[in-house]
C-alpha cells in the first residue's frame, strides 16, 4: 500500500505565482474527482476592488472581501477615515464553499485550496474544514500565505505537511514536478476528464 501523501502547500510572497502554479497543476492533471476553492481578485477598470471565491468544479462563486461590505473585520490599505478598505464577508465561504467541500471529501481524489490566507482564516468553519482535509488522507494541494497569523503559521510549519517556497525562478519547475508527482500518487480510479 502506498503511504499517505502529505498535504502539499505552496507558500511565497504575493505575486510570486502560487495560484498560477496550482491552476497549472490541476489543468495538467485533468482528472475527475478534483474539488476545491480558488481565491481571486475582483478587478474593475484594471483596479483591484476586492476578492472572490470560486468552487471547482462547479464554478459557483461569491464575494470574500469588497469595499462595499461593512463590517468590523477589514483588510487592505487604510482609508482616510482610518478603516481598512475591504470589508470581509464570510457568508459564501461558510454557507456554500465549506459545506460543499466537506460533502465532496468522501469521494474526492484531490482537494485544492487557493488560498489559506488571513481573510479565510477569520472563519472557524474554514479552519475546521482545512484541518479535516489535512487529517483525512485525501491528497491536498493548497497555497498558504506568509502571514503572521498563528494558525496559518502552525499549519505552514507543520511536519504533517510538505511546504514548498515558490519563487519566480522555481515556480514553473516546481509546478511541473508537482504535476508529475501527483499524477503518480493519485488513486488509480481517478479518471482523466
Amino acid at each position: 500500500m502506498t503511504p499517505r501523501m502529505k498535504p502539499l502547500l505552496f507558500t511565497g510572497p504575493p505575486g510570486v505565482g502560487k495560484s498560477t502554479a496550482v491552476r497549472k497543476i490541476t489543468d495538467a492533471l485533468g482528472l475527475d474527482g478534483v474539488h476545491g476553492l480558488y481565491s481571486g481578485e475582483i478587478r474593475i477598470d484594471g483596479k483591484r476592488q476586492g476578492f472572490k471565491l470560486e468552487l471547482m468544479p462547479s464554478g459557483e462563486s461569491g464575494v470574500l472581501a469588497s469595499p462595499d461590505i461593512d463590517g468590523e473585520v477589514r483588510f487592505g490599505t487604510l482609508r482616510p477615515d482610518g478603516k481598512r478598505r475591504l470589508g470581509l464577508s464570510l457568508t459564501f465561504l461558510e454557507e456554500v464553499a465549506c459545506p460543499t467541500l466537506h460533502d465532496a471529501l468522501p469521494t474526492a481524489h484531490l482537494m485544492v485550496i487557493d488560498e489559506i490566507g488571513p481573510m479565510q482564516a477569520q472563519s472557524a468553519v474554514f479552519r475546521r474544514l482545512v484541518e479535516e482535509i489535512v487529517t483525512s488522507g485525501v491528497p491536498l494541494l493548497a497555497t498558504i500565505a506568509l502571514a503572521d497569523d498563528e494558525w496559518i503559521s502552525a499549519l505552514r510549519e507543520s511536519s504533517d505537511c510538505a511546504t514548498v517556497s515558490l519563487t519566480v525562478g522555481n515556480r514553473d519547475t516546481v509546478a511541473d514536478a508537482a504535476s508529475d508527482y501527483l499524477r503518480t500518487r493519485l488513486a488509480p480510479e481517478a479518471s482523466r476528464v
